[in-house]
């Protein structure tokens, strides 16, 4: 009896070791599933933005090349293309291999291939896997970003077929009641739209990152050309949100400001900066306002210090996005 008790214990023992055995294989196959899959996962990140970034690089060397239309790239930098596509994308990836780019229309596209090694799933009967990505990158006119920047609740709802007048008063109370900005911000100005301007009117997406208080509600001298040189193209203008926030540059505290976190794509069709107008007299900034909708008027008078721009709000960019408008071009796909 007490033999036949131990052999029972012995065979226990032994099924359980057996369990336990194929558990572990089990678990050890699961793991080694698990760190191949990040490692093609990691790959094909990095294969997408070595296409991403040829595919940019070419569209955006086409747009600015003289030769260029929106029906064919320049031929000088067709001749290249290969070449800067294999740079690019090796510079982003060692073992891709970049294929010749394909140009339709306005378009370029860009295709790479990579293989990664399976780590351990190579005991599962899968050694490697071929990895594939495509990018298509457009070149269009560019915009021009106008450094004028919105508060947020003063936009409408973006459309690309109700023309808008996006006011920008010298004086904000003048704006009472047109914007979902409130009463308070409304008559104090506190959120209405400034100018930010840098050198020569302009600005760079990505460093305008907050709006202060040391901006300007009047048009600055610098800008007159360029606004006046607008009518029928599109811009880009900062949009900052309502609440506000620490400004931190470089983990340094520097004040108070509000936060550009888009912009706004306006089809322009007018301008109206004029301070004032009086009697067929005009005093102020340039105006070009072939139609409505236009400042208000006041017994037959335009509403002095009244201002802004008129247009289609086609839509709203990330900085990524503005930045890619801003250099002509558009990562579609």
């Amino acid at each position: 009896m007490l033999r036949l008790i131990r052999q029972g214990r012995n065979d226990e023992r032994g099924s359980i070791a057996v369990v336990v055995a194929i558990s572990m294989t089990v678990v050890l196959a699961m793991a080694a599933l698990v760190v191949d899959i990040g490692a093609i996962q990691t790959k094909r990140a990095q294969l997408q933005e070595a296409v991403d970034s040829a595919a940019i690089a070419i569209a955006q060397q086409c747009a600015k090349a003289p030769a260029t239309t929106l029906a064919t790239c320049a031929s000088s930098v067709l001749a290249g293309a290969s070449s800067t596509a294999n740079q690019l994308g090796l510079d982003n990836l060692s073992d891709a291999t970049i294929g010749t780019p394909l140009f339709t229309a306005s378009t370029v596209t860009v295709t790479a291939t990579a293989s990664q090694v399976g780590i351990f799933s190579g005991v599962l009967g899968s050694s490697s896997q071929r990895l594939t990505a495509s990018a298509t990158a457009k070149w269009t006119p560019p915009v021009t970003a106008l450094p004028l920047a919105f508060q947020e609740c003063a936009l409408p709802a973006p459309s690309a077929t109700n023309k808008v007048f996006l006011r920008s008063d010298l004086l904000n109370v003048l704006n009472l009641f047109t914007t979902s900005c409130g009463l308070i911000s409304d008559v104090t100005g506190i959120l209405g739209a400034r100018w930010a301007v840098g050198s020569g009117c302009s600005f760079q997406v990505d460093l305008l990152t907050y709006v202060g208080g040391v901006l300007s509600n009047l048009l600055p001298s610098e800008c007159v050309s360029m606004v006046m040189s607008l009518t029928g193209k599109e811009i880009i203008v900062p949009v900052y949100k309502r609440a506000l926030v620490d400004i931190v540059v470089g983990g340094v505290l520097l004040g108070k400001g509000y936060k550009v976190e888009k912009y706004a794509l306006i089809q322009l069709t007018g301008y109206d900066f004029e301070s004032l107008s009086l009697l067929g007299l005009s005093l102020g900034g340039p105006k070009s306002m072939p139609d409505s909708p236009k400042c208000p008027e006041l017994l037959g008078l335009e509403l002095p210090l009244c201002q802004g721009l008129q247009g289609y709000l086609v839509g709203y960019l990330t900085p990524d996005e503005a930045k890619q408008r801003i250099a002509g071009v558009q990562l579609i796909a």
